[in-house]
């Protein structure tokens, strides 16, 4: 983890990219199809989790009015940044994965 350098090339990809286009990572010099390890993903949803949940009992505890929607609300913006934030910085690439034959994308459409 924490290369964000293509495995092929091992050029290194920009951070932005990585939270910007994670579903259409392309490789800047050899432009190989990237997608963020499976690993990475746990990791960051893991963190997100953990904060969530952190966020949500606290804001449980310290509002007086609105005691579900004010917690919700913060766990879902905490799920969501603090997840982004680790992907930001621990993110691992690996070659997308080339469809089976006969198999696309559109088929299932």
């Amino acid at each position: 983890m924490w290369n964000r350098a293509c495995p092929l090339c091992f050029a290194k990809v920009p951070r932005s990219l990585l939270l910007t286009r994670g579903d259409e990572l392309v490789c800047p010099s050899c432009r190989t199809p990237l997608e963020i390890s499976r690993p990475s993903r746990v990791v960051g949803a893991l963190g997100g989790l953990i904060a969530a949940d952190i966020a949500g009992h606290e804001m449980f505890f310290l509002s007086p009015m609105g005691r579900w929607v004010l917690p919700m609300t913060v766990a879902i913006l905490a799920y969501g940044m603090v997840s982004a934030i680790v992907l930001f910085f621990l993110a691992d690439l690996v070659v997308q994965p080339k469809p089976a034959a006969g198999h696309s994308r559109r088929a299932h459409e």
